[in-house]
């Protein structure tokens, strides 16, 4: 389990407590539209929330991001493992486990940096602070080259804040049968 700290920011493991603030996060379409597609049930959300927790055994999950000033709750962000199939021409990505994979073919594992905030802090910077910290920390304490986001490529916004993480190398891919880019960012030592 995992926890890191920003100038503005607190990214923390889930506690169950948290649920009331993932059911409001989930229930925007505006936000969950280019993850998950669609918004989440409250007992969902119960159940991404212990995901969350069993993912942390293994360095992975998405925390809790809140804002030091005031403890307010604004997203989520961290690692997760998707699955994915080669087709010959590009990766084809699935959040989950390999049977939510549809194409054929011999499934690779992925992890994957993201992020997801509540509209109302939209265009502060707080999805760049969090992913720069995450980024920071896999380099620096998991040993990672490369971290790598997955974005459906309608979602502008979080396209800007990957590119932010450095100078990232951009391939097509598909994200749960979406258009989308793998946007790998490379350590610099």
């Amino acid at each position: 389990m995992y926890s890191l700290q920003t100038d503005r920011l607190i990214l923390r493991p889930f506690e169950q407590d948290d649920v009331a603030f993932i059911d409001y996060l989930h229930s925007d379409f505006d936000v969950v539209r280019y993850t998950s597609g669609s918004t989440r049930s409250h007992n969902e959300n119960i159940t991404y929330i212990k995901t969350m927790q069993e993912l942390y055994k293994n360095n992975l999950g998405h925390l809790i991001v809140v804002r030091k000033s005031d403890n307010m709750p604004l997203g989520r962000a961290g690692f997760s493992k998707f699955y994915y199939v080669n087709d010959g021409e590009m990766d084809w990505f699935y959040w989950g486990n390999p049977d939510n994979v549809k194409k054929q073919g011999e499934i690779f594992e992925f992890t994957e940096l993201g992020y997801s905030f509540a509209k109302r802090v939209w265009g502060n910077g707080y999805a760049t602070e969090a992913a720069a910290a995450l980024r920071d920390y896999a380099y620096n304490e998991l040993g990672h080259d490369i971290v790598s986001s997955l974005v459906v490529k309608k979602n502008i916004a979080s396209v800007a804040v990957a590119k932010k993480l450095g100078n990232p190398i951009i391939t097509d891919c598909m994200v749960h049968d979406q258009p989308a880019y793998n946007l790998r960012n490379k350590k610099n030592e």
